[in-house]
């Protein structure tokens, strides 16, 4: 359609768009964004669109008009000495117009056809069978127009010069301007390589590949690396960058995800969280298998979620589409997925509740008849909500899924919904069950262990431990970052945890090992002990794990300075180390040997990156001044006894932006050297790892500490069960909950990231006086002041994104 026979449609539709529509006049050349039937055009017919003038050039013009539809646009410029061009953008990705030279804004949108919209948000899931694979993509529409005839999937052995095509066999309108597709792939021959695209039948540009592995037949042999997390949110995701890596490298074979997705909005969000679960996953390379969370509960319809996933039975409506429920075998590890929220959320759905049961019961009487644990002797389950936590446990999954878990000889159960990282020992009903091997706990475990791993790094932030360490506590820490497991084979698993916070170290290492399929439970087969002898992990190192290690050298060296540790910064860290009892820490790795943030051999626990206002380091930023000597101290659940030497704070004051000594056996006072003259410092925890008084930190907070030579960055604090006297300082008032960079260049304003402002955690301690009226202006994501001896009248908070009345606070006096 020539743009002359719109002129009453745009008048009309122009007006919408004057505000927002980025034009340029440079010379001869004068671009201008017009409305047009099937997107937006970007023309030098400036007649009906008021030119917004600037700097822009024709593809930041069509960029423009792409984010006000989403739809598409063509531009079309008009330079010396150069040929005119016509480009399509649609749904965030730039296409070639295809047709013939464009020589004028008519020919543009009145030309050849616009081209199909790029299929996105690629992501594959393992089936039913070994030999299967789910495979879902999305389309956006074209001006509104659904634009989604003849999907279909090819695929082809690498290698092979044929390509079997498979049409859709299930699509699903939205969310926003989308269509759904998926294809269930069988027959797959295994061990093998498979390249396939994904588009429209006929239109041969209109297609986007990718390519998966399939799994080999001899399990024995495959050690496979998995990602598990839950709660990845749909902003400011910290742990993107390194699942990228990691998947870029070959060092992950699947994921796994419990739950709290997007927290789904029906909109857009939607849609550009998913482009990142598929960019994070290779583009549809590695598999993701996903279980639901609250966030996805959609007032109990899980529509969104449905909408976005299929795991293993999604075509039989009978069984996963009532309860979302399923399982998959991967190496030597049998892998359940169940949905917590049938049961916690609102009025439970007894139908779904039952039919979620009933199936997981079948599910893991199957995976232990005695083949069945002898092929996969590690049965893993995940879910959302977790049933052993000291941030926050469930009662639901305590009471309803833990016997089951019990019984059913579950080596491992993984949960999210904490915003924490947690490793328990072998634990039920509140009981250690731990091997017969004093020295090692997770060798033939008596119960499962449970792990929470939910802080990739969301806008709703970390999660405080309300308590102390419980007898079947372990490790647990406030790092952003998630966890692996790695099926080494059948008789040892091993589950880590990196933090992004340290640029991507581990943090926290266990291996479970078993001589036999089991050993424990109603269930648990009289299996033979013939070939369970534990192998030197070392006869096997899988090659996803050998990536992994070339990645995480790569992520060392970016973290590391281009110069050395200054000396009297190496001289504090080595008095923390001698105050504290160093040599029985859990983890010293490196510790007193060379230097701190050697890229070859770094200190366990000590960081030289930047780390960017959300307290996670900016490894991939070049802008700014690099870090000048240590950024971060990370030595959270480690074993730390002793005092906090006065001259830590002072040695770090001009780099230190994160200290996490939480859940450790400190005693004495918290210095004040560390509660002021740190101007970069962003987060600070110390938290005692027990509520024995022994291990509670007496002092004050000094009146300066929120002022600008105190801790005038300060964004995270946690100080909670501690024995700190006296009044809250006033000046924490005048935190801005903005947090200045490394370099000292500028800002950045939380509330931009999906954030209110800052985490105040100071209960259980024995403060007097009221809280200081100057924090009544401020906003807060979360203050906690509860089992103090706070005073009222307690001053309106402005408290996560709402405010609250007094009344709302405090019990009146």
């Amino acid at each position: 359609m020539r743009l002359e026979a719109l002129n009453a449609q745009v008048v009309i539709l122009a007006s919408l768009v004057l505000a927002r529509c980025v034009a340029s006049e440079q010379g001869d050349r004068t671009v201008a964004c017009v409305p047009f039937q099937a997107g937006w055009a970007c023309s030098p017919n400036t007649q009906y669109v008021t030119i917004i003038q600037g700097e822009s050039t024709a593809s930041q013009c069509a960029e423009a008009c792409e984010k006000i539809g989403n739809n598409g646009c063509c531009w079309h410029s008009e330079e010396p000495d150069a040929s005119d061009s016509c480009q399509w953008v649609l749904g965030g990705q730039a296409r070639d117009y295809g047709g013939p030279t464009v020589r004028s804004a008519a020919q543009c949108t009145g030309g050849a056809p616009p081209p199909p919209p790029l299929p996105q948000q690629l992501h594959i899931a393992l089936g039913n069978m070994s030999d299967s694979m789910l495979v879902q993509w999305a389309v956006p529409h074209l001006g509104g127009t659904v634009a989604t005839p003849n999907a279909v999937l090819r695929y082809q052995a690498v290698g092979d010069t044929d390509w079997v095509s498979v049409p859709s066999q299930w699509s699903s309108e939205g969310p926003g301007e989308y269509t759904q597709h998926r294809v269930t792939l069988t027959a797959l021959q295994p061990a093998t390589r498979y390249a396939y695209e994904v588009g429209f039948a006929e239109q041969n540009d209109s297609f986007v590949r990718s390519s998966f592995r399939t799994q080999p037949v001899d399990q024995e042999d495959w050690s496979p690396r998995l990602v598990m997390f839950g709660d990845l949110g749909w902003t400011d995701d910290q742990v993107l960058p390194y699942l990228r890596d990691e998947v870029n490298a070959g060092a992950v074979d699947a994921m796994v995800l419990f739950g709290d997705f997007v927290y789904w909005d029906n909109g857009e969000n939607e849609n550009s969280f998913m482009r990142d679960v598929s960019a994070m996953s290779g583009n549809g390379s590695v598999p993701i298998m996903v279980s639901p969370g609250n966030g996805d509960y959609g007032g109990g319809s899980f529509s969104r979620y449905r909408a976005h996933w299929a795991m293993p039975g999604w075509e039989n409506p009978q069984a996963y589409a009532l309860h979302l429920c399923h399982s998959f075998d991967i190496g030597r590890a049998h892998i359940v997925g169940i949905n917590t929220e049938l049961i916690e959320y609102g009025v439970p759905n007894k139908v779904a509740r039952d039919a979620m049961l009933a199936w997981l019961e079948a599910d893991l009487t199957a995976a232990n008849s005695a083949s069945a644990r002898a092929a996969r002797p590690w049965i893993i389950v995940h879910f959302h909500r977790p049933a052993y936590s000291t941030g926050n446990t469930d009662a639901v999954p305590f009471e309803v899924f833990e016997p089951l878990m019990f019984k059913y000889s579950v080596d491992v159960v993984f949960a999210g919904h904490v915003h924490n990282q947690e490793r328990t020992l072998p634990v039920y009903n509140r009981t250690v069950l731990a091997g017969p091997d004093p020295s090692d706990p997770y060798r033939d475990a008596g119960a499962p262990v449970y792990i929470v791993s939910g802080n990739p790094g969301n806008a709703e932030e970390t999660n405080y431990f309300n308590r102390g360490f419980d007898p079947w506590t372990a490790w647990r820490s406030y790092a952003f970052g998630y966890a692996h497991m790695v099926v080494h084979n059948a008789t040892t698993l091993g589950i880590d945890f990196v933090s992004t916070n340290l640029g991507g170290a581990v943090t926290d290492e266990v291996f479970l090992t078993k001589s036999k399929p089991c050993n424990f439970g109603d269930l648990c087969p009289n299996t033979s002990t013939t070939n369970m002898n534990p192998r030197p992990l070392a006869s096997r190192i899988p090659s996803s794990a050998t990536a992994a290690t070339i990645v995480q050298r790569q992520w060392r060296a970016k973290a590391a300075l281009s110069v050395s540790v200054p000396d009297e910064q190496v001289a504090a860290l080595v008095a923390l180390y001698n105050a504290t009892n160093g040599s029985g820490w859990y983890r010293n790795t490196n510790w007193l040997h060379g230097d701190p943030c050697d890229a070859s051999h770094p200190w366990y626990g000590v960081s030289c990156a930047q780390v960017t206002e959300r307290t996670l380091p900016d490894l991939w930023n070049t802008s700014g001044l690099a870090p000048r000597g240590i950024t971060a101290v990370q030595l959270p659940s480690n074993n730390l006894v002793g005092l906090i030497p006065i001259d830590l704070g002072p040695a770090l004051s001009s780099t230190l932006q994160l200290l996490d000594l939480s859940s450790n056996y400190l005693r004495g006072t918290i210095p004040q050297t560390l509660l002021k003259g740190l101007p970069v410092l962003h987060t600070l925890f110390i938290e005692p790892a027990t509520d024995l008084a022994e291990h509670k930190l007496a002092g004050t907070l000094p009146e300066e500490m929120g002022a600008g030579d105190g801790l005038p960055n300060l964004r995270f604090l946690a100080l909670t069960r501690n024995a700190l006297t006296g009044s809250i300082p006033a000046s924490l008032g005048n935190l801005s909950c903005h947090v200045t960079s490394a370099s000292g260049q500028g800002t950045v304003d939380p509330s931009a990231h999906g954030s209110a402002g800052c985490l105040i955690w100071l209960s259980s301690n024995n403060f007097t006086g009221s809280l200081p009226r100057s924090m009544c202006s401020r906003t807060y994501n979360e203050v906690y002041i509860a089992e103090t001896q706070i005073a009222c009248p307690v001053p309106c908070l402005h408290v996560g994104y709402s405010s609250f009345s007094c009344t709302d606070h405090c019990t009146p006096c």
